[in-house]
């Protein structure tokens, strides 16, 4: 713009009138440093308005990593106490396992973790100070699942345990064939009673009741016998399992076939006098291991009378 310009003032009120003649390249150079202070205006608001911003997200930030650092630090806490109250679990387990007469998890294998990969976290958003926590965290929280799992199978391996037991317990002849009945001539030599001069081994014990009396099986099983043995007169002969098992001798009658399933308690048979005997009363034996064993051990519950 080389023309020159005018630029006129007028004031009504003084009735004033003057006109100023500028050159063109003056009135180009007066408005650029004006729009350069337009331009220089705008970008320092800008850039001020941004560092006010992320001076408020710095200072959010770390509001958020000390309540983050606050709660991890609750966390470690909560994760200490279960560990102290998971001891109890534990001594609770020993007590356990030695009741049932199982070795007891060594100290060192409780303390073992369960491994594993960790998960897997962006570590570059993260202080040193969260990274350290976090670490401590995953340790603990697997030598903690450890525990639980190792308790979890501990019990599984105690339940089997009593299982094993009670079915062995119920299995095993305990009880009293005649409840309420004394026991008579016992296991081992003796003169033979019909005779009355001969030695000859006695093999169970005698138990004497009235003619009709129930006899009741000892322990749960199966028939493995019912019928005449010589001497023996009517017998029953149940198979406990386990290596168990028991011969009812002299009976008058009896109410089970071979092949039956008997519990503990449940009548087989009734007392009599058949076979080689003088009076009634049972002839009871105790096989272990094919092993004919004093039977008197083996009646524990002498007092009990089942209905």
């Amino acid at each position: 713009m080389k023309q020159p310009i005018d630029i006129i003032f007028i004031s009504k009120k003084h009735n004033f009138l003057r006109s100023i003649k500028l050159p063109g390249y003056l009135l180009t150079l007066l408005s650029l440093v004006l729009v350069g202070i337009v331009v220089f205006t705008v970008i320092l608001v800008s850039y001020n308005t941004r560092e006010i911003f992320i001076e408020l997200n710095i200072a959010r930030s770390e509001k958020e990593h000390n309540l983050l650092l606050h709660q991890l630090d609750s966390l470690n806490a909560l994760i200490d106490f279960t560990h102290k109250q998971f001891d109890k679990y534990i001594a609770q387990d020993n007590r356990e396992r030695t009741f049932w007469q199982m070795a007891y998890i060594h100290p060192d294998i409780w303390s073992m973790g369960v491994g594993g990969e960790k998960p897997l976290l962006d570590e570059k958003y993260l202080s040193g100070r969260v990274r350290e926590r976090l670490n401590e965290m995953y340790e603990v929280l697997d030598v903690l699942k450890g525990k639980c799992y190792l308790r979890s199978s501990s019990l599984n391996d105690i339940e089997a345990q009593i299982k094993g037991k009670i079915t062995l317990w119920s299995h095993k002849p305990s009880t009293h064939p005649v409840p309420g009945r004394p026991l008579g001539s016992g296991f081992g030599y003796r003169v033979d009673p019909i005779d009355k001069k001969t030695i000859r081994m006695h093999w169970g014990v005698d138990i004497g009741a009235p003619t009709g009396t129930d006899i009741l099986a000892t322990g749960d099983g199966v028939v493995s016998y019912t019928g005449w043995r010589k001497g023996y007169g009517l017998t029953v002969e149940i198979d406990h399992g386990f290596g168990f098992k028991t011969r009812y001798a002299h009976c008058s009658s009896i109410v089970v076939q071979k092949g039956d399933i008997v519990k503990r308690g449940q009548t087989i048979a009734r007392v009599g006098s058949t076979g080689r005997t003088v009076a009634p009363h049972l002839h009871y034996e105790v096989h272990v291991s094919g092993v004919r064993v004093n039977p008197v051990p083996y009646i524990d519950l002498a007092n009990v009378v089942f209905d």
